[in-house]
This record gives C-alpha cells, sequence and structure tokens, in this order.
C-alpha cells in the first residue's frame, strides 16, 4: 500500500503550485460563460489541450445571438485585438470510429480562416487504443480551467438539466441528453465519446 502525496513532482508531474483562489464551475453553462469572459482578458497567450474542439461552438450559451462570434472567430479576434496575444490548441488526433461525431480536420483550418497567431495541432502519439484526453484552457499563466469538458458541442447544459435543451446538440444536429440523464454509464454526449 502506498502512502505520501500521489503527486510528485519530477516524477507524475512538473510542479506543485498553490492557487490564490479556486472556483468549481458545475455546468456546461458555468463553464462556457466563464471561460468567454476569462478569453476576453487574455493578453499574451491562451492554451487549449482539449480531447476535441468544434469550431462553431458559441460560448456565451443563452445570451448567443446571430452575431454573436463562433469560438474559431472569437480567437481570430482576441488575437487580432491584442498584438502580443498567440493562441496554441492541441487536440486528439480522433480515432476514425469518432469521425462521424467530429468536425473534420480541413473545417478547423479552411473554415476558421485561422489566424498566423492561432495555432492548431493535432496529438497523434498515443498508443494504440488510447487517447489525448485532457481538458485544459490556461491563459496568460493567471488562470486556468481544467475539468471534464471539451469545447464541442453536446456538452451546453444548465442546472435545469432540461432534456430538450436545443443548445446542447451533437455534430449531426441531434439533441443529446444531459450528462445527468444519460443512461450509459459514461459521460458520453449522444454517442460522440467525448469526455
Amino acid at each position: 500500500m502506498q502512502h505520501g502525496p500521489i503527486l510528485k513532482p519530477g516524477h507524475n508531474c512538473w510542479r506543485i503550485c498553490p492557487a490564490d483562489q479556486v472556483t468549481f464551475l458545475i455546468d456546461g453553462a458555468d463553464y462556457f460563460n466563464a471561460l468567454h469572459e476569462a478569453l476576453q482578458s487574455a493578453r499574451r497567450q491562451a492554451l487549449v489541450l482539449a480531447w476535441d474542439i468544434y469550431s462553431h461552438l458559441k460560448l456565451e450559451g443563452e445570451s448567443a445571438t446571430d452575431r454573436t462570434p463562433e469560438l474559431g472567430e472569437l480567437l481570430n479576434q482576441l488575437v487580432d485585438r491584442e498584438r502580443e496575444l498567440r493562441v496554441y490548441i492541441l487536440g486528439w488526433d480522433f480515432s476514425m470510429l469518432f469521425a462521424l461525431d467530429r468536425e473534420w480536420i480541413p473545417i478547423y483550418h479552411l473554415g476558421w480562416n485561422t489566424h498566423r497567431r492561432v495555432r492548431f495541432e493535432l496529438e497523434s502519439r498515443c498508443p494504440t487504443g488510447s487517447s489525448h484526453h485532457q481538458k485544459v484552457v490556461v491563459i496568460d499563466d493567471l488562470i486556468a480551467f481544467c475539468g471534464g469538458l471539451d469545447l464541442t458541442r453536446g456538452r451546453w447544459d444548465t442546472p435545469d438539466h432540461r432534456p430538450d435543451d436545443p443548445r446542447r446538440e451533437n455534430v449531426a444536429g441531434t439533441r443529446v441528453p444531459p450528462l445527468s440523464r444519460r443512461t450509459d454509464g459514461g459521460d458520453r454526449p449522444g454517442g460522440s465519446g467525448a469526455g
């Protein structure tokens, strides 16, 4: 039986640092809104690690309008506004098992008309049968979001967990049930395989 701390700097983590403040965001609505607000303050760097990412996602959810920028457009606007800002996105080079549930890579590059300071790369060095599964956003080394929600479709939710919420659709445009009401025992929105 192992005793002592689980995290050991230099062994299974880089280092351990205290946080001045911690907040728990439970639902997609809270997370996406908080992330949208935090991205507005980005000045130097935004790092995104994701299992899945959807360039057409609108982070503002309930307050979104037809003119609300989608994620790809939002990131381009932010780097246009802030001359020092760079955005780095690392996604999983997904298995063909999920190809119908995800946005295709050419859409990332062509659909986003990606700004030269927005870099998107795919992690393809995972062992067979495994995946890059992190869900982390770090902004200017000052604020970090880590947890279980990807920046993709099917993750929107509120504390009401309405089963018919039109903002919670998969890539095919089909509404999916909230995570709290799924019966598959996992966190897979509508069978997308996402966590």
